[in-house]
């Protein structure tokens, strides 16, 4: 069996899309089981629009998904002459020719023309009912050439075995079909996959939310996730595993078990994915994950305490769904100062007992040494115990007084965390601002 050999062809004309980079990962999975080669070609002769920025862009986004490429980058850019030589050809073998400064390929007369697909089977098309039977321009007026054309020469020149790409290209199959017969090239086995959906069942669009990998990777979602979760979008393993690393799916993976229909993207099912990734982790390698997330929302000098930061990730853990939360659900860690919304500030108002408690309280952990939860514990249930206030009572207004927060991680372990002078400056803020006056009958 000759080597299998893909490739996967982007244009810089913006930032990678979710449904380019499923097709580029069934693509390198393909090459990967079958210990092929991946190429990544360029489609760079839209000059207006292609720009380096989304280059790079896309070569970023596909290294960090893991998708690691064979050889050297092509660009259509820098092919030009080769696909003159091509027109030239068919120029010369009468199957080309001039209309003005654009050149046509004659299009051979048939009743039908049949693509076969690898997942699909055959596919008829009539070339009368869809103007399949008109020449087709392969070099546009401004010396460069069309699509179709230039797409051809490249599979051909690059000896690709299996075009795999998105089942809106199966229309384009039907034009490029002839043109690898006009010029005696090999044609590969075609693999049109279906398009992602958004879950109303239309083509996945920005209206759908996040449509690239780069929106993605800033709100903090794992490559190991993402690879995970589009590989299963539109292909199965065969059994219910869902969860699966980039070796396993290196090893299961089957074009035969690509699906035909349309897969639908739920960003609920990617988000539940993630946490699975987040929960395995190593506290030390998620630790430094976060890092940079915490770094872009201004808390760079607080996260150089590594030990301290460790130990809010762990109780973190299991509660983020994105790198991005744990700067946002736990902001009281990180901030100096924080803000109060009405449902925290009416969680203070609800016993009058509370003011005095909080002074008392404030005190206590003054004095405690050292500043750890379980002796944190001790003291608070004692606490509770001379003012009769039940756990509910006592923790709930403390928790938003600390936090600002009606949620958090276990109460005695965030209180350890903050530190000696953040609780007491926040228990005192509360009573000298926030709390409601105390009942001098009390």
């Amino acid at each position: 069996m000759p080597e299998v050999r893909v490739r996967f062809a982007p244009s810089p004309t913006g930032f990678l899309h979710i449904g380019s980079a499923r097709t580029a990962l069934f693509n390198w999975l393909f090459a990967r089981h079958e210990s092929g080669k991946f190429f990544l070609r360029i489609e760079d002769t839209d000059k207006e629009r292609s720009k380096k920025e989304f280059l790079d862009e896309i070569l970023s986004s596909l290294k960090w998904l893991g998708l690691d490429w064979d050889g050297e980058l092509v660009f259509q850019s820098e092919r030009n002459d080769y696909y003159r030589q091509m027109a030239d050809r068919l120029i010369k073998e009468d199957k080309a020719y001039y209309d003005e400064n654009a050149i046509l390929f004659r299009v051979p007369k048939t009743e039908k023309i049949v693509v076969e697909d690898f997942l699909h089977g055959n596919i008829e098309f009539d070339p009368a009912a869809t103007s399949l039977h008109e020449d087709l321009v392969i070099f546009k007026s401004d010396g460069s050439p069309t699509y179709n054309f230039a797409v051809v020469c490249d599979d051909a020149e690059m000896q690709i075995t299996h075009v795999i790409r998105g089942d809106d290209h199966i229309s384009n199959t039907p034009k490029q079909l002839p043109l690898y017969e006009a010029l005696g090239f090999k044609k590969p086995i075609f693999c049109h996959i279906p398009l992602i959906l958004g879950e109303d069942r239309s083509r996945m669009s920005k209206r759908h939310g996040a449509t690239s990998i780069r929106e993605y990777r800033e709100v903090g979602y794992l490559p190991e996730t993402l690879v995970n979760y589009l590989a299963l979008l539109g292909w199965s393993p065969g059994n219910n595993q869902e969860v699966m690393g980039r070796q396993v799916l290196v090893q299961k993976f089957d074009l035969k078990r690509v699906l035909k229909t349309g897969a639908v993207f739920n960003h609920e099912k990617l988000e539940w994915m993630n946490k699975q990734y987040l929960k395995t982790m190593p506290i030390p390698a998620l630790t430094e994950r976060l890092i940079p997330y915490l770094t872009a929302k201004g808390y760079a000098r607080i996260c150089e305490n590594r030990v301290w930061l460790e130990k809010v990730v762990k109780i973190y853990k299991d509660r983020i769904g994105t790198l991005a939360q744990l700067g946002t659900l736990g902001s009281f860690f990180f901030e100096e100062d924080i803000e109060y919304p009405a449902e925290v500030v009416g969680e203070l108002h609800k016993d009058i007992r509370l003011k005095k408690v909080f002074e008392k309280y404030a005190d206590l952990l003054q004095n405690l040494e050292p500043f750890e939860s379980k002796i944190i514990e001790e003291v608070s249930i004692k606490l509770m115990k001379e003012t009769g206030l039940t756990a509910k009572e006592f923790i709930h207004p403390c928790r938003a007084a600390l936090t600002g927060k009606m949620v958090s991680p276990g109460f005695y372990d965030t209180v350890a965390l903050l530190g000696k002078e953040k609780a007491v400056k926040r228990l005192r803020y509360a009573v000298g601002h926030l709390m409601t006056p105390q009942d001098p009958s009390q």
